[in-house]
């Protein structure tokens, strides 16, 4: 009698499972999730200085998420503009390191002493895609900027940079970045002593 009952639990056992397996599957919703860069990313970019017509102030800073040195050694900047790290560079942790078109002029003129380049190629007024390679051609990040839409048309030739608000968020979203705030930018800084609102100017 034992073993009878348990022949037929085994065999109601195996009928559940059946049935479940024929139920159709539902999608479950995923909770909400802020989607963050990895470890190098574009943090601040000065595509178009005040006065328009010089481009030797054009200039691309790189953020640290990590909390430890990342060795870049031969990524490259790609799209709009081209540079390759040479060998031995390394960005310490929650550091910056910028690269610019003229970087003995923006030492000139910003103080900022240990810019890498020249890049490449320039940075367009009206919008460009910027791409950053590791040594094996993957892409880690990328940015396509714009003086439209969600894009702060005060980058565009009003003096001050393109800034994200906050260095930990997504490269590829216009919300996430602003104006700096100041003139000429905060090369090789951070951006905001602390998160601010995004500024809205008009020039």
């Amino acid at each position: 009698m034992i073993a009878r009952n348990r022949h037929t639990k085994s065999v109601k056992k195996r009928a559940v499972a059946a049935n479940r397996s024929r139920r159709p599957l539902r999608a479950e919703p995923l909770e909400s999730r802020i989607v963050l860069d990895s470890t190098v990313v574009f943090n601040e970019i000065m595509y178009h200085p005040a006065g328009g017509a010089d481009d030797t102030l054009e200039w691309i800073e790189l953020h640290n998420q990590m909390a430890v040195d990342m060795d870049i050694s031969n990524w490259s900047l790609d799209g709009g503009v081209q540079f390759q790290f040479p060998e031995g560079t390394a960005i310490s942790g929650h550091d910056y390191l910028v690269v610019a078109i003229n970087p003995t002029t923006l030492k000139s003129t910003a103080g900022v002493n240990d810019a890498l380049g020249p890049f490449v190629g320039n940075l367009g007024n009206s919008g460009e895609e910027l791409r950053l390679l590791n040594n094996d051609g993957r892409q880690m990040n990328v940015v396509d900027y714009n003086d439209t839409g969600d894009w702060p048309s005060g980058a565009d030739g009003g003096g001050v940079s393109l800034a994200k608000i906050n260095e930990a968020t997504n490269s590829e979203l216009a919300v996430n970045w602003t104006i700096s705030p100041q003139q000429g930018g905060t090369p090789g800084a951070t951006n905001f002593e602390a998160d601010p609102d995004p500024v809205t100017l008009t020039f």
